[in-house]
Parts: structure tokens; sequence; C-alpha cells
């Protein structure tokens, strides 16, 4: 099976030596470039005759005009130059995704947006071709200490609750994957309960490591299925007793704008169609508790199209997440009245993600949850969030709530 092929080792769990001396090599290389840059300019500058000081600004204002130009030029009508002129550009660490399915290959949509295109990239030319991500680095995050390792969670898959080697399936005794893989949680704790899902896991290394390691056990992870080494990262996860989720990627309002990949679920497709991407998605990857959806604005308000995945998500023991309010969204409905374990995000943490803005809508969660009981919050893994995270998780012992996972509050929010 061919995974996503990413710089650096894949899943690395490395110690603190380590990202240290990846940091300092990063601070060096930064110093002695700037130093470098600027003896240039000193030294141009004592050289430099009269008068060609504004002939060199002036070429440098044609070039930048013209470059301008021709960049957006190149953007727009270039063929497949994006992934080695991003490569060529880019000064931070990549990550290149290779989107070769774990459960068989899936035809991309033809005329999509980028990911469609990145995937048909990838199979066409061959490995090193696909999507392109500037990942954040080990230094971003080193403000953050680290948690103690609490509780490991079981190891999975559990083999009596797959099938295929990836789908999961209820077991032959009436056991449920969303209820075997979730992490113990005291149902008697009366004290208000708050899930925070960190979304986008496995597509960088830097910040998925960061989420296992600096975050507390009760915040859930949700994976991306286009990511790199899956099982590895949830065995790393679960080992330091985050439960997990898949992202389940659907059509938008904005489609083909707001692409949400080759594999999403569409409006535009038939039903056993979907019903392929889904299997795709859910065989990604082992020991998940349930689905996330993933944009999906005008695939959730479909009924048609919606209620046929709700109902194979409930026949496979597993939990579903909305992911995001949107005028018209069917989901928390449908799956109230199938009986499928649910829960709904209250609200998205890092629409602006900065440290005052995230600490503002962290409150604004604390008031929702003593409003209403419980309270589901999403958020990037961005190093200004999980750095406000982990301070904030720090405060709510002495504020009498309680940091759950998510399978702790499935159908404990009220529908509107």
């Amino acid at each position: 099976m061919k995974f996503p092929k990413l710089f650096g080792k894949k899943g690395d769990d490395s110690e603190d030596s380590d990202d240290e001396s990846e940091e300092e090599t990063e601070d060096e290389s930064e110093e002695d470039s700037g130093d470098e840059f600027d003896d240039e300019d000193d030294e141009d500058s004592e050289k430099r005759p009269p008068g060609r000081g504004r002939l060199i600004i002036i070429a440098a204002a044609a070039v930048i005009v013209l470059g301008a130009g021709g960049g957006g030029a190149w953007y727009f009508l270039a063929g497949d130059e994006p992934t080695p002129r991003a490569k060529r550009d880019h000064k931070g660490p990549i990550a290149f995704l290779e989107l070769e399915p774990r459960g068989g290959a899936l035809t991309p949509p033809a005329g999509g947006g980028l990911n469609a295109i990145a995937a048909i990239a990838a199979k066409e030319q061959g490995p090193g071709v696909g999507v392109m991500i500037p990942a954040a680095t080990l230094a971003a995050f080193g403000n953050i200490p680290r948690v103690e390792p609490g509780e490991p969670l079981s190891g999975v898959p559990d083999p009596a609750l797959i099938e295929r080697d990836t789908l999961p399936k209820v077991g032959d005794d009436g056991l449920l994957p969303w209820q075997a893989y979730a992490r113990p949680f005291d149902a008697q704790d009366d004290r208000p309960r708050i899930a925070i899902i960190i979304t986008g896991m496995g597509l960088s290394r830097a910040s998925t490591d960061a989420a296992i390691k600096r975050l507390p056990g009760p915040v859930t992870l949700a994976f991306d299925p286009y990511a790199a080494d899956l099982d590895g990262w949830v065995a790393r996860a679960r080992q330091a007793g985050h439960e997990v989720l898949v992202s389940l990627p659907m059509e938008s309002d904005g489609f083909p704008l707001r692409d949400p990949g080759p594999y999403a679920l569409l409006t535009s497709l038939d039903a056993a169609e979907n019903m392929r991407r889904l299997e795709f998605v859910l065989g990604r990857l082992p020991g998940y508790v349930g689905v996330i959806s993933v944009m999906g604005s005008r695939f959730r308000a479909s009924e048609s199209h919606l209620r046929p995945v709700l109902e194979a998500l409930k026949g496979r023991g597993l939990m579903f997440v909305d992911g995001g309010a949107a005028k018209g969204n069917l989901a928390p409905k449908i799956a109230t009245e199938i009986g499928l374990p649910r829960a709904m995000n209250n609200l998205q943490l890092d629409t602006v993600p900065s440290r005052a803005a995230i600490d503002q809508r962290l409150a604004e969660l604390e008031g929702i949850v003593r409003k209403q009981a419980v309270a589901v919050a999403i958020a990037a893994p961005y190093p200004a969030t999980l750095e406000r995270l982990a301070a904030w998780a720090a405060t709510l012992e002495a504020k009498n709530l309680t940091l759950a996972p998510i399978s702790a509050l499935a159908d404990k929010q009220f529908l509107e």
C-alpha cells in the first residue's frame, strides 16, 4: 500500500532533545542569513556610484510589476507547474501528499478544484506530486509544556469490530465501535462538560505531534483522511489518551471554489458512488469513535443524499459529529430520528487565530456550557490555538467545569 510522502520521518516520536536541536538549527540559519544580507547591503551602499541607486530602484520596481502580472498569469494558466514552482519558492518545511487510498483507488472527479487536480497529478505523474502543505515547525510549539501522560487507551483495531481488514462494524455480540473505542468518562460527574475537537490531524507532523503530547487526554483529535501514516498517528494519539475521529469531507455551497477534496461526498453523485467514497474514508484509519463533517453546507441540506450516509454510519456502530451549523442543515434532525449517536459544534475557536481572539472565544464557550450543561468547540492545530487551549484547560478545575471526550456528549445536546 502507498501512503502520502512527507519530508522527514513520518510520525517520528522524537524526544525533547530532538525538538531542541531542530529549533537551534532553524534559529542559527535564520540569524546567519540575516547577517549576510545586512553585510551585502552595507558593502553595496559604500561602493555604489551616485545615480546608480535610482536606476536600480526603477529597475526593481519594473521587475516587481512585471513579476506580479506574470506570476498571476502563471498561476491561472500553468498546467502541471504549480508544485515544482511552489517547492522552489517556499523557504519553510513542505509536506507532499500523494493520494493513494488505503482501501483501493478511486477516480477523482474531473474538473474539480485544487485537491482533485492534485490527486490526478499524483496518479499520472508519480510519487512526489500532490497536495503541498507548508508545515509548522517544531519551534512554533516549543513554549507549550508537555502534559503528563494519562492512562493509555486500548490498542486498535479490535478484530471483532472490523470487516474487510479496514472497515468498522458492529460486533457479533452487539458491541458498538463508538463505545468500544471511547475514552472512559465518569458518567456520575455532574459538572458542565466541554468537548474540544482539534481537526486537520496528520497533515503536519509538528502540529499533530504537538496536539498529541501537549494537550490534555480528554481533547479529541480528528484525523484527515488524506493524511499519511494514519495507523501510526492513531496509535500514538490513543497511547496518550486521546479519543479519535475521522474527518468526513462533504460538498459545500461554495463548491468547487471551496473544495473538500477528491473523495468528498457530493450531491452530483449517485448514492452508490457516495457510499463508495464513504467507505474509502472509513477505511483510512482504525480505532475511531465516529466521523466529523467537514464543510458540507450543501450536502447536509439534501435529505436524499444525507440520510443514506447517516444510516450507514449507524449501521457500522459509529457516532456523527456535525462540524458546522448552516441554514437548512438536516444532519442533527435525521441523526436523532434514526437513533444515530450525535453531537453538534457550538463554535469555532480560532476563526481569528490570535491569542486575544481565541481567549475571547473560550470565554464565550464557558458561557454556553453554563447555560446548556454541555458544549462542543472545534479548532485547528495552530500554535496559538494549542498554546491558549493548554493554558485554559488548566483553569477548568477551579471553574467547576470539566473537559470531556466527544463520546461523553453523545445525544446530550438539545435540538433547536
